[in-house]
């Protein structure tokens, strides 16, 4: 099954794929600057900088065939944002084997996720919050549970050209998903942002995130630099993709990825590219409407 360096002790991994061509193509370094629909996923806390409802979708075309489809609204009100999305990951047909390896047939699995968050400003500081249903398919065998996230943002006062701003998060908080007789943890993260808007349109940002259950750490930079007012490139690092993709084969890309962005009339198209090795690339296409 498609996983992307998780401990073989948690379930629900696909909570750490990531939503948002423009994130994934910032290396997901997206704690401190999330500003969109798809900080539903990263930071709740950065719904709230949302002027104007908005409506986002993402496709991915992940390794082994996988796929992930993810839709989000948030709409912004006198006293917050509120806003909502689902998530699925298919992983198609897998093969099963028995206990000496002999083919047995094939089996498919799925995750699902339904998602309802809020985010306001208070004074100096944003903070969000999400509950989200969680369920995960393999084969006939089926398990759901219910998570939660918390998140902040703050912005530093002016240093040099830019403005800095910090991110905290902590996600998927919650009791795990239970096949049968055996609970497995949810891939819980606690995660640290750094962000650094400079002008004319350029922001650089970094991230630290821990999963406790895990084990590990994962750091991620990223970049974006507008070059016109409708277009934006994009580069980031990710060291949780970079041990994921020399689980194929260690190649100098491993872990780097890239994306561009458009926007005109209120609507984005954004894609992003991730290489894998010999597992091949993962692309994320998004488009997003704000009126």
């Amino acid at each position: 099954m498609l996983t992307m360096n998780v401990s073989a002790q948690e379930s629900a991994g696909f909570l750490r794929l990531g939503v948002g061509a423009r994130a994934l193509g910032m290396g997901g370094a997206y704690t401190a600057v999330a500003d969109d629909v798809n900080a539903l996923s990263w930071n709740p806390a950065g719904l709230s900088r949302l002027s104007k409802r908005e409506l986002g979708f993402m496709h991915a075309e992940l390794i082994a065939g996988a796929r992930y489809d993810v839709v989000g609204y948030a709409h912004p009100l006198g006293f917050g944002t509120l806003a909502g999305g689902a998530a699925y990951l298919t992983q198609g047909t897998i093969e099963g084997r028995d206990a000496a390896g002999r083919l047995t047939g094939g089996f498919s699995a799925h995750d699902s996720a339904l998602t309802l968050g809020y985010a306001a400003k208070v004074q100096d500081m944003r903070l969000g919050a999400t509950m989200k249903v969680l369920q995960s398919r393999i084969a006939d065998v089926s398990a759901q549970t219910a998570a939660f996230d918390l998140g902040a943002q703050y912005e530093l006062a002016s240093f040099g050209p830019g403005k800095p701003m910090l991110g905290l998060s902590v996600l998927n908080v919650g009791p795990g998903l239970k096949f049968q007789q055996q609970r497995s943890p949810l891939p819980l993260t606690v995660g640290a942002g750094l962000g650094y808007r400079l002008p004319p349109g350029m922001i650089v940002a970094l991230d630290v995130k821990n999963h406790p259950n895990a084990k590990d750490t994962e750091v991620s930079v990223g970049t974006e630099y507008a070059l016109l007012s409708g277009f934006a490139i994009r580069a980031g690092y990710g060291s949780a993709r970079a041990a994921s993709a020399a689980q194929g084969a260690a190649t100098a890309l491993n872990g780097f990825s890239a994306g561009f962005g458009l926007k005109t009339l209120g609507y984005t198209l954004d894609y992003s590219i991730t290489p894998f090795g010999e597992l091949g690339n993962v692309q994320r296409f998004s488009l997003g409407a704000r009126f």
